[in-house]
């Protein structure tokens, strides 16, 4: 009798502990199969509860992961077409103001040539009276000759703003 009960207990640890062992591993996927082994103890059905607990958490925490995952990709593919879209609206509307600054150019060549037939007396008093910005841009695509005599036709200190702004242009 000592003999079994010796036997009985020294097998009690070693199936405990490859019931835990097969259960993490994943062998033992439910504890019924390791009950039907026989009657392993009350810690191990403890440790195979405890177990079996921490594996439903783990899968819970896997979908709500793999849920997040895939709430990321729908955001960053609509993140990704929004960017795509403001890089077509910037291209567009860099076109749209090479188109706007190519017309502007046109008028103001066109205004340079007007002015360059007049007398320099009346285009001197025209220039000083339009917006300098204007005025310049309308000089600085006259000949030099014309220019010049336009420039001396006009009072001295706009003939100086106007001269120095020139002068900005070219750098």
């Amino acid at each position: 009798m000592r003999k079994r009960l010796l036997k009985k207990t020294c097998l009690m640890p070693a199936a405990m502990l490859m019931v835990l062992f097969f259960t993490i591993c994943g062998y033992c996927q439910d504890a019924k199969v390791v009950f039907e082994c026989g009657d392993i103890g009350v810690q191990a059905r403890r440790v195979l509860s405890g177990l079996k607990k921490e594996r439903a958490e783990f899968s819970r925490r896997e979908k709500e992961i793999d849920k997040r995952e895939n709430e990321l990709k729908i955001l960053q593919a609509e993140v990704d077409k929004k960017i795509e879209r403001l890089k077509q609206l910037r291209d567009e509307l860099g076109e749209m103001l090479a188109e706007k600054e190519q017309g502007e150019n046109e008028k103001v060549k066109k205004l340079s040539k007007i002015y360059q037939k007049r007398e320099p007396a009346a285009a001197a008093a025209s220039l000083a009276a339009m917006d300098k910005e204007l005025a310049v841009s309308v000089l600085s695509r006259m000949r030099d000759k014309y220019a010049g005599e336009i420039l001396d036709n006009m009072e001295q200190a706009t003939a100086v703003d106007y001269s120095t702004s020139l002068g900005q242009l070219d750098k």
